[in-house]
């Protein structure tokens, strides 16, 4: 009977540890303060290239890179967005494209 009434104790005082150390016995929204919101605003210019033989949109990407990070499928729907033509075939020749140049506005933070 011992051995129960002892088992019965160190898993409730171990219980009762876990839960102190996982939960807290003070509430940490006393501790915690609101951080700021803060917001980029990315946008893009327009810039028209002419391309060459053998160019490829991931080919001008790479040489007309952005100033700020946007991933590829943004920068591509950009891309369609400025020459629709081109979804339905490929780059030609001498042609002039639109090629998006990502960049970024200062970013705004207000208290929540």
């Amino acid at each position: 009977m011992r051995i129960i009434g002892l088992a019965t104790l160190i898993l409730l005082v171990s219980y009762i540890i876990k839960v102190d150390l996982l939960d807290g016995t003070i509430s940490l929204a006393a501790f915690t303060q609101e951080e700021p919101i803060c917001t980029e605003n990315v946008y893009y210019d327009v810039f028209p290239v002419q391309t060459v033989e053998n160019d490829t949109i991931f080919s001008l990407f790479a040489v007309y890179p952005s100033e700020t990070w946007v991933s590829f499928p943004e920068r591509l729907e950009a891309f369609y967005q400025e020459n629709p033509h081109y979804r339905n075939q490929s780059l030609q020749s001498f042609e002039t494209v639109q090629i998006p140049i990502f960049k970024k506005e200062s970013s705004a933070c207000s208290e929540k």
